[in-house]
């Protein structure tokens, strides 16, 4: 599939290099697209990233958003065996965007891939740095020294503690040091200090006690207030006037600003806010209703056309029907994160400095700095810790209105959304169809396989494109709604094709992208082939693996066995479902579910994981990311779907929009797998399996097919 550039994205708008501007409401807004950092990060940046400090403690500025993912401890664990000092010596910081060379975002399970060798590289650099300097101080050949947990001790017993090095002129790392390093990252783990050994989550204390600001919320300015953005209930409405004389009357009510369609209000206190808003008298303009039928026929896979994107095309097919045709259809979904979007903004100055929780601050940091006409060096991005990203804080949203409104009303604005305000302006998963039919042997090897889709957009989000970008867009295939489509299956003949479709509902980036949607309809298709043939579904998928998944035949072979898979038994209100995904071409899930019918309707009552995602880093963080998306395929499996209705997203909370709650969550067992010598990421791999395994267990119990999700209710 064509990778479009940015140069591409210009190229296609008929924009030069030179930057076009327009001045609207004293606020200069670009009209040349401000495009997410893609640059990789390199061994000299990592250099930066590292330091002694004077008080002889050990400096991590991370460039990576920590959002539960454990990416924080992670790296400090890295970094501690190779300078051979224990963890609680690393404070890692999340600095704001003036203290790094721009980095991409924390997005698709990158992070301990990308950043965990650079850092492990630029620690051994600096303990060589460090022992040249020891050598100089002390005037001892350096092969007489080594570095221990306190400082650097001689042959002859004498110690230079890490107080005393750092105290002196700052280590430079030299670029020969950085070109030579040896890293110890993949050595065995009974060689290791920190890496491969659990460790619990950076800063839990301060979580767990509040001690000190994580979090955006956390922030507190002299002369702050708090804002929050009047929108249209329905999804393309338009407010045509607001009368704030009611809410005028509310104590601590600040002011109600306008700029266009912008319109916002701020009051001194929170509470006095939620007051005022409710009594604002609204007229709306709406557009023609919009129901949920509507979003479903516009990614309708009903009719056999050719979809405009191909993904593969392989072999011949014979003229002979198909074995099995099913279609499949996924809803539109929410993050649900627990943490809503949250933005603190502050002008001083002639600068602007925002603290928030997002996943690429540097996007931040260039996007505002063109809507307000700034340089990028005059406006600082404090990257916080975020409560659940997924995906969801990938665009700039709370930050733009925190901005705007600190810019209108002159003082420092915390703008925090409302659950209501996450489902109703919030990006979603988008809802997508499948067709798939297949035909096998009676052995299970595939001889047809052919998949269509149709989905709405992920990557090309209309969330944070333009209409000119989307137009630009529109001729390439959205690589985030193509991931995970490509079976790991072979087949004599293989054809994979999708069309992406501009819907009214704003769609994009949900964990995974489009590889836990892309991996249900598969792994829901390879059970019905299964079935088809008088199949048991492991033997069927281990028939028809490629020779190149040996990844994947190990987690569904040790999956299996965890489970007693073969030894399962089968009854009118209880089975077992079974399913395996590729992350990414990298990292390896398969999962066991075993379901119960209920009165109350399906329950999981059992689930088995085994996990390959490499070299581990933290065994218990990486357990807690495959429990995440296990529990994330049981709200994909029977709870999540976020409805419209009259044209609107009514859910205002969780009472309105279900997730799974710790009621749902059956005991889980998890087997961790290192199939390759570096970290190949976690934070995404299990969701491609812990759908299909869950709806593979109810079609065992009921003999049919789930063809939509989620299932709500287990029929008598």
């Amino acid at each position: 599939m064509p990778k479009l550039s940015r140069r591409g994205f210009l190229k296609a708008l008929g924009w030069g290099t030179a930057g076009i501007t327009a001045v609207a409401g004293g606020a200069t807004w670009a009209l040349m697209p401000v495009l997410p950092p893609r640059k990789g990060p390199t061994t000299v940046d990592a250099a930066t990233w590292i330091s002694l400090r004077p008080d002889g403690r050990f400096r991590l500025l991370s460039t990576r958003a920590e959002m539960g993912q454990g990416i924080s401890m992670g790296l400090r664990q890295v970094a501690a065996d190779e300078l051979n000092v224990n963890v609680d010596r690393i404070d890692l910081v999340l600095p704001d965007t003036s203290l790094i060379p721009v980095a991409r975002s924390t997005v698709g399970s990158d992070a301990m891939r990308e950043t965990g060798p650079l850092v492990a590289r630029a620690a051994a650099a600096l303990s060589t740095a460090i022992l040249r300097e020891a050598a100089t101080r002390l005037a001892r050949p350096l092969d007489t020294l080594r570095i221990e947990p306190a400082g650097v001790r001689g042959d002859d017993g004498s110690l230079l503690s890490f107080e005393t090095l750092g105290s002196g002129p700052a280590l430079l790392v030299t670029g020969e040091e950085l070109d030579t390093a040896k890293p110890k990252l993949a050595v065995p783990r009974d060689d290791r200090r920190n890496v491969g050994h659990p460790f619990p989550t950076h800063d839990i204390d301060a979580i767990v006690t509040g001690s000190r600001p994580l979090y955006a919320d956390d922030i507190r300015l002299e002369n702050m207030v708090f804002g929050a953005i009047v929108r249209p209930r329905a999804i393309e409405g338009r407010i045509l006037s607001v009368d704030a004389s009611a809410a005028a009357a509310v104590p601590g009510y600040v002011g109600l600003y306008r700029e266009d369609d912008f319109i916002g209000i701020v009051a001194n206190r929170r509470g006095a806010l939620a007051q005022a808003l409710d009594l604002l008298s609204l007229v709306e303009e709406n557009s023609p209703p919009l129901a949920s039928l509507d979003i479903a026929e516009m990614v309708s896979v009903a009719d056999d056309r050719s979809l405009e994107h191909t993904i593969l095309d392989t072999g011949v097919p014979d003229d002979r029907p198909f074995d099995m045709d099913i279609t499949l259809s996924i809803p539109l979904a929410a993050h649900a994160s627990i943490e809503p979007r949250t933005a603190v903004a502050q002008f001083r100055d002639g600068d602007l400095e925002v603290w928030t929780g997002t996943q690429d601050p540097f996007f931040v940091r260039n996007t505002l700095a063109a809507a307000f006409g700034l340089p990028q060096s005059s406006v600082t991005v404090h990257a916080m810790r975020i409560g659940g990203g997924f995906g969801a804080r990938t665009i700039v949203a709370a930050e733009m209105e925190a901005a705007r409104l600190a810019k209108l009303c002159g003082r420092p604005v915390k703008v925090q959304w409302s659950r209501r305000d996450e489902f109703r302006s919030g990006f979603h998963r988008p809802p997508s169809c499948h067709r798939i039919r297949a035909s096998a042997d009676a052995t299970g090897r595939i001889s047809k396989w052919h998949h269509i889709f149709r989905s709405g957009h992920i990557i090309f989000t209309s969330a944070a494109m333009g209409p000119g970008l989307q137009f630009a867009t529109s001729f390439v295939g959205d690589p985030g709604v193509a991931r995970g489509a490509t079976p790991p299956y072979h087949a004599q003949a293989s054809h994979v094709a999708f069309e992406d479709v501009r819907l009214p509902v704003k769609t994009g980036p949900w964990r995974g992208l489009g590889a836990a949607a892309n991996h249900f309809a598969v792994e829901t298709a390879m059970d019905v082939l299964a079935r088809t043939k008088g199949l048991d579904p492991l033997e069927m998928r281990l028939a028809a693996l490629g020779p190149q998944h040996d990844r994947l035949r190990t987690v569904l072979e040790e999956a299996a066995d965890m489970a007693g898979w073969t030894s399962r038994s089968t009854t009118a209100d209880e089975a077992m479902g079974l399913a395996c995904g590729i992350y990414k071409e990298m990292s390896y899930a398969a999962a066991v579910a075993r379901v119960a019918r209920t009165a109350d309707g399906y329950r999981v009552t059992g689930l088995w994981c085994a996990h390959d995602c490499g070299l581990v880093i933290n065994p218990d963080q990486v357990r807690a990311q495959v429990e995440g998306n296990l529990i994330w395929g049981i709200g994909m499996a029977l709870r999540e779907e976020l409805m419209i209705e009259d044209g609107a997203i009514p859910a205002e909370s969780f009472f309105d929009y279900t997730v799974p709650v710790m009621s749902d969550v059956p005991d889980i067992q998890i087997r961790l797998i290192e199939g390759s010598p570096v970290p190949t990421g976690a934070g995404e791999t299990a969701i491609t399996c812990a759908t299909a395994a869950i709806t593979n267990a109810i079609a065992a119990i009921t003999g049919e097919t789930v063809t939509r999700l989620p299932v709500r209710h287990a029929p008598a």
